[in-house]
């Protein structure tokens, strides 16, 4: 292997299989990138551990807050009526109610029952309820559902007018203290005493 003359005093003082190691300066862009790293790392840590910089929850409720702002999320759409969720004694509204929790499209009674005695889904009929029995728990329940339990939203994930969610929430709060046959047990580990009132 020939040897140029400028190499001969970069050659290394081994050799392995018939190749000499060059002792060659790294690149001036590596060594650059190599201390831009470093001083980054030293900054990084000043900013955050020394200085108190926001952690990662407090910069995601910063640009939670964002865009909530930049969005008006906050706000009900203009001309949107805010919607009053309350227990309706009318039995038409109940006769409605009832309609959803037993239709196809919404599978309600496929957990809960025909009745509201609890299948897989708890029994609606108890004083004994996980979530709330206020009307506005109910409807919270139905809206965002437990998709960590098996409920999607609105029981099929098809949203629903609030006027048909409310009319559901009156018919579910009539099933209490109906005395189906064949309760489910309560969960007495979760569930609380919940009077609809």
């Amino acid at each position: 292997m020939k040897i140029l003359d400028d190499e001969k005093d970069k050659l290394l003082n081994h050799e392995y299989d018939g190749i000499r190691e060059l002792d060659n300066h790294m690149p001036l862009w590596w060594l650059w990138l190599f201390y831009f790293t470093i001083a980054f790392g030293v900054g990084y840590m000043a900013y955050y551990y020394l200085l108190g910089g926001p952690d990662q929850h407090e910069e995601y409720a910063m640009e939670m807050a964002e865009a909530a702002e930049k969005f008006k999320m906050d706000e009900p759409e203009e001309g949107a009526p805010s919607f009053a969720w309350a227990f309706s004694d009318d039995p038409d509204v109940i006769a409605r109610g009832q309609e959803v929790f037993m239709g196809m499209n919404n599978l309600c009674f496929t957990c809960h029952g025909n009745a509201g005695e609890g299948l897989v889904g708890p029994n609606l009929t108890d004083d004994k309820w996980i979530s709330g029995c206020s009307a506005e728990a109910i409807a919270t329940s139905i809206i965002t559902g437990f998709p960590d339990k098996g409920m999607v939203p609105y029981g099929s994930g098809a949203p629903l007018p609030n006027e048909d969610v409310n009319a559901l929430v009156s018919y579910i709060g009539s099933l209490q203290g109906t005395n189906p046959a064949n309760p489910k047990a309560v969960d007495e580990a979760r569930a609380v005493d919940c009077t609809i009132e």
